[in-house]
């Protein structure tokens, strides 16, 4: 039987925003690679440019008033395009040590929407579209913790992404690691996003010294 404060897939769950806004205020909302290529493709911008205009160290902008960068006038003006975090709300998703994953309901005081249990936690995050992005979370949390290994035991080829802060912020922009490597094959880059993520992974998973040529 799982912990009162936890929710499994079957777990009874609905919830029906009311437009409050409340969850686009206050909150840090950490975005990977793929998420601001999304974000990149809904502005019409470069993932490089959507990072510098849309982030700080891979958290998106507040304005002045604490607000998220992308609440408009009529709520959220990337909504197809939301990250991960904003697409479960409100509930999180937790993965434990041993790689089992389970759901929370957030600090109540920060949803003002319509609870219930007409439906089921895996039916919830399946209409906000959340696979996807669950995907990509799970990939790249995997890279960076085979990356952290691999710099821990000094293997060989680790360097190769550049040194600081900076070069690693360009290892992790897909558009330039993609025209970079479809650029020196003649090969076309790959045109949906779901794809774009895969062949960067591959590209990072080279510089680990696991070479996807």
């Amino acid at each position: 039987m799982e912990p009162a404060d936890t929710l499994g897939p079957e777990t009874p769950f609905s919830y029906r925003c009311t437009r409050c806004n409340r969850c686009c205020t206050g909150k840090r909302i950490q975005v990977n690679p793929y998420e601001i290529a999304r974000i990149a493709r809904a502005r019409g911008v470069s993932t490089a440019e959507a990072r510098d205009r849309f982030t700080v160290d891979s958290v998106l902008r507040q304005d002045s008033e604490d607000r998220c960068i992308f609440l408009g006038e009529h709520g959220c003006s990337i909504h197809g395009d939301r990250p991960l975090v904003c697409r479960l709300f409100p509930l999180g998703r937790v993965i434990e040590s041993g790689g089992a994953v389970h759901f929370v309901r957030v600090d109540p005081s920060w949803a003002h929407g319509e609870f219930g249990e007409a439906g089921k936690v895996a039916d919830f995050v399946a209409a906000q579209g959340a696979g996807p992005f669950i995907a990509a979370a799970d990939a790249y949390f995997d890279w960076y913790c085979r990356a952290r290994e691999s710099l821990a035991a000094g293997t060989p080829g680790n360097e190769k992404g550049g040194e600081g802060e900076s070069g690693l912020e360009d290892l992790l922009d897909i558009d330039s690691q993609l025209a970079a490597w479809c650029g020196a094959r003649g090969v076309k880059e790959p045109e949906l996003p779901e794809d774009r993520m895969r062949l960067h992974l591959a590209i990072l998973d080279g510089q680990l010294g696991d070479d996807h040529d």
